[in-house]
């Protein structure tokens, strides 16, 4: 099974203003708990990107015959 990363972050994305809109909508939005949140979860999509993006099976190579 393969894995699009940028499905994945796009996902993570709307997840994410989807639920700043519904908090924004039924309660206070502290902005600033917003500002600290919002470039740790960067970090974590990136991480999960880059983990993502690693091939985890190795293609054994052909020796050449000379």
């Amino acid at each position: 099974m393969t894995r699009d990363r940028a499905a994945f972050a796009f996902g993570v994305l709307a997840l994410a203003l989807a639920g700043l809109g519904l908090w924004n909508s039924y309660g206070h939005v502290d902005w600033h708990l917003v500002g600290v949140l919002a470039p740790a979860g960067m970090v974590v999509i990136g991480v999960g990107m880059l983990l993502l993006s690693r091939n985890t099976t190795e293609v054994p190579r052909k020796e050449r015959n000379p």
